[in-house]
């Protein structure tokens, strides 16, 4: 009897270090050459490690787990309140029978994820992108059946030079495949690596009406062909100007039918792009046509308090996309004083662009760069930032910097 004991604790001995060889070998892999290549190591065992109903693809250093089994902490569990967030717009969430999983990423759980994906990708500014990091983490949320929640501010369309869109949607530049079994080294299913969104749920934040109403049009598309099961379009301008305020002063390009003629021969992107809380921005290059510019009172509040409104919860925002025409300098300052620590976003994801436009044309009354403000306020509260020449990528590695 003791000696087949000995032998079952062998054989189980045996096989365990087997499976770290197996492991140390994937870590191996990822840590020289930044790509992961799993069918390259040990294929006989790893074919099987592949086929488990979870399976912890990602094995970070330092016994960061950032695999499946990590989230069964239910505790910490925060759920999404569906039943009060979804129905903010009815269309697009009875598009399709799906639900979002309840369960949203959890806060810890992304920092030690994109502190990871950043050791691995950002030492190569090739791969250190925006898309990258927000491709990797749904893929994790659908492995392990969470909710990605993002936030986008400026959502304008909801299609056109839109990052949200081509990440996911029609995901230029994705770089590995997803699927609802996801398995490494599979050849791209058509043109997009995620046939189901139902994983992803995003806030879009839009005040052009044209471009809200074209907005929700497009995730109607979205909710229908790939299966999104929830998405939380707000009508709204992000202002921090007064914390008493609900409407504001916004400038947009006049894209009336009876608009004057001088205005309709403009390009799209300049009608339908060219909206801001900074009219000074607007008015700048249109002074010749000004009539083109119009000034209406629009919805506006703090970011925290248009998401919590909406039934959002602010802590467990994993990614923050922000395109508002140069303020975001001001939304950036007002955000990082808004909100605590443990809330802010892992990662952030900006343009420069016009900031870098405004400070040429018009700088701020102490000379103080808009980017270097901008870029300022975010180190100091622990985010890395990576050029993307017209953006900016900020990744927020730890709760406590």
């Amino acid at each position: 009897m003791n000696s087949s004991r000995n032998n079952n604790n062998t054989t189980t001995a045996t096989q365990r270090r087997r499976t770290s060889v197996v492991i140390i070998a994937f870590v191996a892999s990822i840590t020289a050459s930044g790509i992961i290549i799993l069918h390259m190591r040990a294929s006989c065992n790893l074919d099987n490690y592949l086929k488990n109903d979870r399976h912890d693809y990602f094995i970070a250093p330092e016994n960061m787990l950032v695999g499946a089994g990590a989230a069964d902490n239910k505790e910490s569990m925060i759920e999404l309140d569906i039943d009060n967030a979804c129905p903010r717009s009815s269309a697009i969430n009875t598009m399709n029978n799906n639900t979002p999983p309840l369960e949203l990423m959890p806060r810890d759980e992304l920092l030690s994820i994109v502190k990871y994906w950043r050791e691995l990708n950002c030492p190569q500014r090739d791969t250190c992108k925006f898309a990258s990091i927000g491709q990797h983490l749904l893929h994790i949320a659908m492995e392990r059946n969470q909710t990605l929640l993002t936030v986008q501010v400026g959502a304008m369309d909801g299609r056109s030079n839109d990052p949200m869109y081509n990440m996911f949607v029609e995901t230029r530049g994705f770089n590995y495949v997803i699927s609802r079994r996801p398995r490494w080294g599979e050849l791209p299913p058509g043109d997009s690596p995620f046939p189901d969104l139902s994983n992803w749920l995003p806030v879009m934040i839009e005040p052009v009406p044209q471009n809200y109403d074209d907005m929700k049009q497009t995730y109607l598309v979205i909710a229908n062909d790939k299966g999104l099961a929830c998405a939380v379009p707000i009508h709204a301008a992000v202002s921090y100007e007064d914390s008493n305020k609900t409407s504001c002063s916004f400038c947009r390009f006049n894209t009336a039918d009876d608009a004057p003629a001088t205005c309709k021969g403009k390009p799209d992107w300049v009608k339908l792009q060219l909206g801001t809380l900074d009219c000074e921005h607007s008015n700048t290059p249109y002074k010749k046509n000004s009539e083109c510019i119009l000034n209406d009172t629009l919805p506006c509040n703090s970011l925290v308090k248009l998401l919590t409104d909406n039934f959002v919860p602010t802590e467990h925002i994993a990614m923050l996309q922000i395109d508002i025409e140069g303020y975001e300098y001001i939304l950036l300052d007002g955000m990082l004083k808004e909100m605590p620590d443990e809330s802010l976003p892992p990662v952030i994801h900006f343009e420069k662009k016009v900031m870098h436009h405004q400070d040429k044309i018009h700088p701020l009354r102490n000379r103080t760069s808009r980017l270097d403000h901008t870029k300022e306020l975010l180190s100091s509260r622990g985010y890395h930032l990576f050029d993307e020449a017209e953006d900016y990528l900020a990744l927020r590695l730890d709760s406590n910097t």
